[in-house]
């Protein structure tokens, strides 16, 4: 499986307000969407049921990123500074 937006906006340190829930203002602090479209299916999906991919785009978690997601929040973030040039 792969990781979702959410597990990576929990490592780039979200916080929590005082009802629990993740804002979007957190999303948006830490740089990810909270929602979003699938590239592949067109499903509207959350963020913790999307997934990044190598393609930059999101997809469905659970099925539609297949070998093109990331295993872990590590290998996520090692791709995004390639893909920034660091």
């Amino acid at each position: 499986m792969s990781v979702t937006i959410f597990q990576v906006a929990e490592a780039r340190g979200v916080q929590r307000n005082d009802h629990g829930a993740v804002t979007m203002a957190e999303f948006m602090r830490v740089g990810l969407p909270i929602m979003g479209g699938c590239q592949v299916c067109g499903a509207t999906i959350a963020a913790g049921n999307a997934a990044p991919s190598k393609s930059g785009y999101l997809r469905c978690a659970s099925g539609c990123v297949g070998d093109d997601g990331f295993e872990t929040v590590a290998d996520f973030e090692a791709w995004c500074k390639e893909e920034d040039g660091e």
